[in-house]
């Protein structure tokens, strides 16, 4: 009787660990890497930080869906600068559209800043590995 029970109490401890192990594997995540540059000659302090972000703009006019982002502080390195966005393929629609906005801050205030449209993934040209140039904000 007691090794019928150990047998089943086994097999159910199996069975549970084989269920919550498929559960626990993470999603498969795409990336979208490029790197950050602008033309002014100027050397970014050590504090300087970089926002960047995957954007779905479905309407011009509306502030878009921000899908993934990253940010660091560039601690001294120069352009440019690289950056490498991951993001779930299970939130992209294939007839949206989807870009990379950056921006570089200084003690909290707009420094450089993207103004131009930078599709990525569904963009019929397969944009990969962007180079964006950022502009002095407010310029």
């Amino acid at each position: 009787m007691k090794k019928l029970t150990f047998l089943l109490f086994a097999l159910f401890t199996a069975l549970v660990f084989t269920a919550c192990s498929g559960n626990s594997q993470p999603n498969d995540l795409a990336t979208v890497s490029g790197s950050l540059v602008y033309r002014e000659r100027l050397a970014l302090p050590e504090n300087a930080s970089v926002t960047v972000r995957l954007v779905e703009i479905k309407n011009m006019d509306a502030p878009g869906k921000v899908i993934s982002r990253q940010s660091f502080v560039t601690e001294g390195q120069q352009t440019p600068l690289h950056f490498s966005l991951n993001y779930d393929p299970g939130q992209i629609t294939a007839t949206h559209d989807y870009v990379i906005t950056a921006q570089i801050d200084v003690s909290d205030r707009p420094l450089f800043i993207t103004n131009t449209v930078n599709k990525v993934i569904t963009d019929t040209n397969h944009t990969y590995d962007p180079t964006l140039t950022l502009v002095r904000a407010g310029h």
